[in-house]
């Protein structure tokens, strides 16, 4: 998670003008874009700072960031901001300083004999999720489990090396954070932040729907996230309420990138690999058309119909039913729709993809998010409508007790799972540390 993230405004490098940035203070590192939405980011890391202090200079609210290269200017809002951000940054810089006098490596090496496993948490077709914690710091953490020898009959390499890459370099608000990964002989491992307040698809099955205000809640922040992981490349292919954790503060976070395509920046890239979970499959994925990030932008609409009324719309046990009823049948809403949701719903469930509500700023302006000021949404200041009861870092109230109730442990690796040493090529430098060499360094 972010130490601290918000709008600075920073003095540019060769060109001298300042513009204004969103700010984020994570894993020893300051990351700048020019919105929360963006993912063209500039980096200062930390362990490379010399001085954080007030500015001199005849400027409001200023302070720098010195390095040996540069010192970067930057301009709060408000002097109590101005010091928060000083403090924060020589708190985080004497921590720094403090490992490495203690003989503490910039990068730790990790691995499955660090952690304590506590509970099961989660499993799907991909493996597991534990529940763990850190022997040397007692942090809690989520642990999801990959054998390798499913990846590679599954043929699904290039989905775990995309899932790696989108969880080591994107930083948002709303996305699930990485810490750690590694591997063994016959494994991998993602080691990511526990998020606690429960799986979205619980909460709705508890509740069996949510009212209005509350699904306008998580679909804006939804669509924040969306939006910047497709400002980034990437299309998700997997929006549903499985794969939406709460916060124990109540905000969203989306979680699993196992099916997910990085690559694709342009509107018109395409994919065609035939992948997500039925009931949110789009009608050209059903068609075996050629597709584009609009896809996401259809389970989001069937996500919003599901929340307001309890089961997607075109919901049957019968999958060859479903994907007909998904192909063919009519949009039909119960009284419960109001009129600002039934026309928002309808331009998300368009079925032809040129059609179809896929733009997220449009998506932002529509009536069905009157009131919603996006500005404080992607700062995590508006108001959740719901607090998950939550009690310690630690707490599994809000999981399943269908996955609690299974023994927390690791299947014990064996011959006939390891793999050949040609077909462990596929799994190099999949070891990762979250400190402050993995996003980019490009300078805005």
């Amino acid at each position: 998670m972010a130490d601290k993230q918000g709008f600075l405004t920073k003095e540019g490098g060769s060109i001298k003008t300042w513009r204004k940035r969103w700010c984020v203070l994570k894993n020893g590192s300051i990351y700048y874009s020019k919105n929360a939405n963006s993912c063209e980011l500039g980096t200062i890391h930390l362990k490379n700072v010399t001085n954080v202090v007030q500015s001199q200079r005849k400027k409001k609210n200023l302070f720098e960031v010195e390095t040996p290269d540069r010192t970067y200017y930057m301009k709060a809002t408000s002097p109590d901001e101005m010091q928060s951000w000083i403090n924060i940054l020589n708190k985080t810089l004497a921590k720094m300083k403090s490992s490495a006098s203690a003989g503490q490596p910039t990068k730790e090496r990790v691995g499955v004999e660090d952690f304590d496993l506590l509970n099961v948490i989660g499993k799907g077709s991909f493996g597991k999720v534990l529940q763990v914690r850190k022997k040397d710091t007692g942090m809690i953490y989520a642990m999801k489990v990959l054998n390798k020898k499913n990846i590679v009959e599954r043929n699904e390499v290039d989905h775990t090396r995309a899932e790696k890459n989108i969880l080591q370099k994107l930083v948002h608000p709303f996305l699930i954070n990485l810490n750690y990964s590694f591997q063994t002989d016959d494994k991998l491992y993602f080691i990511m932040d526990y998020i606690n307040g429960g799986e979205l698809f619980f909460h709705l099955q508890n509740e069996e729907k949510f009212d209005l205000a509350r699904v306008r809640f998580y679909c804006a922040e939804i669509v924040c996230g969306l939006e910047y992981l497709h400002n980034c490349g990437v299309m998700y292919r997997d929006l549903k309420p499985e794969n939406i954790l709460l916060t124990a503060d109540g905000h969203i976070c989306l979680t699993d990138y196992g099916i997910s395509k990085e690559g694709l920046l342009s509107d018109d890239d395409r994919t065609a690999t035939f992948c997500g979970t039925p009931e949110y499959l789009a009608p050209e994925i059903l068609k075996g058309e050629a597709y584009g990030k609009a896809i996401d932008w259809w389970s989001f609409g069937t996500l919003v119909f599901e929340m307001l009324s309890g089961l997607p719309p075109f919901y049957s046990s019968d999958i060859r039913i479903m994907y007909n009823n998904i192909m063919t049948q009519k949009l039909v809403f119960t009284p419960q729709f109001t009129q600002e949701s039934r026309d928002f719903i309808t331009a998300l469930l368009e079925r032809d993809p040129n059609k179809r509500l896929k733009d997220a700023k449009v998506i932002k302006s529509h009536k069905f998010f009157a009131g919603i000021d996006w500005e404080k949404c992607v700062r995590k200041e508006l108001v959740p409508p719901f607090i998950p009861p939550v009690k310690g870092k630690n707490d599994t109230s809000q999981v399943d007790a269908g996955f609690l109730a299974e023994t927390a442990k690791l299947s014990a690796e064996n011959h006939t799972s390891k793999l050949s040493s040609s077909l462990q090529k596929n799994f190099e430098d999949f070891t990762f540390v979250n400190d402050n060499e993995h996003l980019m360094h490009k300078n805005l």
